[in-house]
């Protein structure tokens, strides 16, 4: 992989790498084309949680730069993203949009945070990166003398009227108040948990989550729950409600 590198001077020199700020997607082009695999995990589980713009940005080139490269383990570090003049274009230029995204998505454990001789690495959530941070764990990485995993700040509970926005659809004053009852009545996590088994099912209504948290507080599987057509994919479960709803 070829890194194009900027002067370090980048945000004084803005002018000189900024794109025209009239620019506009001109759409997908016909013919033969490139893609990057992207696992739907990333669309149904990740992005809900990317709720800053510079989060969202830093996480999908972090990813799509890692894709293009060889050998194992595969790693992008600060100065490499630093230097990478679609992401910073992204940014405005401003290395305080870059850390504030590379935090953010550690926080929601999108990326690895892993300081070599001084140096940021990060890894992304995957086996190969988790396969990586072990290893760095038990003082087994071989690619550096030195390693230390950054333990991420603790990511903030998740809002449960985004998640209804993100995965439902618009508030109104009645969902609004019982959406208000469930977050003080349901764990964080729980909740979380609950919209995702049902986007996974495609069952996209309050009705449907409220029915899951419902059997979570009862604490027994209520197969009704269940929608007959997403028999043929069942959703993996994970979390708290690992025992609540089980496929068939």
């Amino acid at each position: 992989m070829v890194v194009r590198h900027l002067p370090s001077a980048i945000c004084g020199n803005r002018s000189r790498f900024q794109l025209p700020s009239a620019m506009k997607f001109q759409g997908i082009p016909s013919g033969r084309l490139t893609f990057t695999a992207v696992p739907n995990v990333v669309f149904s589980e990740l992005l809900p949680l990317l709720d800053d713009a510079a989060a969202l940005q830093v996480t999908l080139r972090v990813f799509y730069l890692l894709s293009q490269k060889k050998g194992s383990p595969r790693y992008v570090t600060y100065e490499e993203l630093r230097a990478d003049e679609t992401l910073m274009h992204a940014l405005d230029y401003k290395p305080q949009n870059l850390k504030r995204g590379l935090e953010s998505s550690v926080a929601v454990g999108a990326l690895f945070h892993v300081e070599v001789n001084d140096a940021a690495w990060y890894f992304f959530n995957t086996p190969e990166g988790r396969k990586a941070l072990e290893q760095i764990e038990r003082g087994e990485f071989k690619t550096a003398e030195t390693a230390r995993v950054v333990e991420p700040p603790a990511a903030p509970p998740p809002n449960i009227f985004k998640l209804y926005e993100q995965h439902i659809g618009a508030l109104n004053p009645i969902i609004a108040e019982e959406l208000k009852e469930a977050e003080q009545e349901y764990p964080p996590q729980v909740i979380l948990d609950a919209f995702r088994i049902a986007a996974e099912n495609n069952a996209r209504s309050w009705r449907y989550v409220n029915k899951i948290l419902s059997d979570w507080t009862r604490g027994h599987t209520n197969e009704t729950t269940r929608r007959p057509a997403s028999r043929q994919r069942r959703p993996t479960i994970t979390g708290k409600l690992a025992n609540v709803v089980k496929p068939k």
